[in-house]
């Protein structure tokens, strides 16, 4: 899982044909740190399938101004260019493996 910026997200959601799931999160955030476990294993099980990136929201403006984060952990996972899931809170890695199941 790469942390990235503003500009290499833009440009892979761009080149990308996978789905991406952009998890939004920062250090200082307690939450964060029990989702960051799950994300880690979600992308493990799911490797070559759908792409993972973190966004630290204390570093990455434009992006949270672009995706009206307001809250996190917020997951966001990005199809085709569109927004097709935005949630925010702690999700458990059940939840996560049937969405992405259901993406796929």
């Amino acid at each position: 899982m790469k942390n990235l910026n503003d500009k290499i997200l833009e440009k892979l959601t761009n080149i990308l044909n996978l789905p991406i799931l952009i998890y939004f999160w920062s250090e200082w955030c307690e939450i964060c740190k029990i989702s960051k476990n799950i994300i880690s294993d979600i992308e493990i099980k799911f490797k070559n399938k759908i792409k993972i990136i973190k966004i630290n929201i204390d570093y990455n403006y434009y992006t949270i101004e672009k995706f009206a984060i307001k809250n996190i952990p917020t997951i966001i996972i990005i199809l085709n260019k569109k927004i097709i899931i935005k949630k925010q809170g702690l999700f458990d890695r059940e939840f996560f493996k049937k969405l992405i199941k259901k993406i796929l």
